[in-house]
């Protein structure tokens, strides 16, 4: 049995029981100052079934299955883990990267003695979909597989904006040059997400036990932070113009070391259209 089929196998579990055990716990935030929401301890349930057919398999021959062993590997992994997000309903369900072309990069492992807070950067690689022209197609994706567990650990996504979109907002620069922003986060992810499902959903993906959204501006990180967010504001509303993030301290990543979600507005001008890029992972420059 192999990777697919282990998953084919947990795919079939009774709903009721993945629910139960998956369902997570903003009740248990405590603090205004630092919320940390836990993740139910019956989730155990789903990991424990996991390891048990794994176990059965084998775990020499699961890793084998598991890993990534090239580009064109990495290409193909990395579109069957944007399903497993879409399904998961951390991204829109519409999106598609029809109409694109693709780049590979390799990305050594970093043991991180010294390099983003001590962070370890596994062996990945990074697979670039980008529209074949400017205005050719409606995403650019720009997604990071891991090697050995086969999962995106870091996700640059840009969604342009469709045909009878009108512009958000125009602005002036002191050049003199008009700028268009568009709000296309809808194509990127759910109009209803909020900053807590989207954690929740992600602390799920990568197996992490629950998270802490940090609300205080910390200049030892790099670049500025979003003010304090409840984590029932819309993902949408954390867009930034000026680069800036929200910073979350998952549970079970590497210690002490801070992420971030980044949605960036970027002005369009001429024939160049504005949109937004979502950007969001474990392999990233903080955290």
């Amino acid at each position: 049995m192999n990777r697919d089929r282990l998953f084919q196998a947990l795919n079939d579990l009774d709903d009721r029981y993945i629910a139960e055990a998956i369902r997570y716990a903003p009740e248990d935030a405590s603090g205004a100052s630092e919320r940390i929401v836990k993740m139910k301890t019956k989730r155990i349930i789903t990991i424990a079934l996991a390891a048990v057919l794994i176990l059965a398999l084998g775990i020499t021959g699961y890793a084998v299955n598991a890993a990534v062993t090239g580009p064109k590997e990495a290409e193909r992994v990395a579109l069957q883990e944007l399903e497993v997000w879409k399904e998961l309903g951390l991204l829109s369900p519409e999106l598609n990267l029809d109409g694109t072309v693709t780049e590979f990069y390799e990305f050594q492992e970093d043991t991180g003695d010294s390099y983003w807070y001590h962070r370890i950067f596994h062996h990945s690689y990074s697979v670039r979909f980008h529209p074949t022209q400017v205005g050719s197609a409606d995403y650019s994706v720009n997604l990071h597989v891991d090697t050995q567990s086969g999962k995106i650990v870091n996700a640059w996504i840009s969604a342009y904006p469709r045909e009878g979109d009108a512009p958000v907002d125009r602005v002036m620069t002191s050049e003199g040059i008009l700028l268009s922003f568009y709000d296309t986060s809808r194509y990127i992810f759910p109009a209803d997400m909020t900053v807590d499902r989207f954690c929740t959903l992600l602390a799920e993906y990568w197996g992490f036990t629950g998270y802490r959204i940090a609300d205080t501006v910390d200049n030892k990180y790099l670049h500025a932070h979003l003010p304090a967010v409840d984590g029932s504001t819309l993902l949408s509303e954390i867009a930034s113009r000026e680069g800036n993030y929200l910073t979350v301290f998952f549970e079970g990543d590497q210690e002490g070391a801070p992420m971030y979600i980044a949605l960036d507005q970027y002005g369009g001008m001429d024939q160049t259209p504005g949109y937004m890029g979502l950007n969001v992972g474990t392999s990233h420059a903080i955290g």
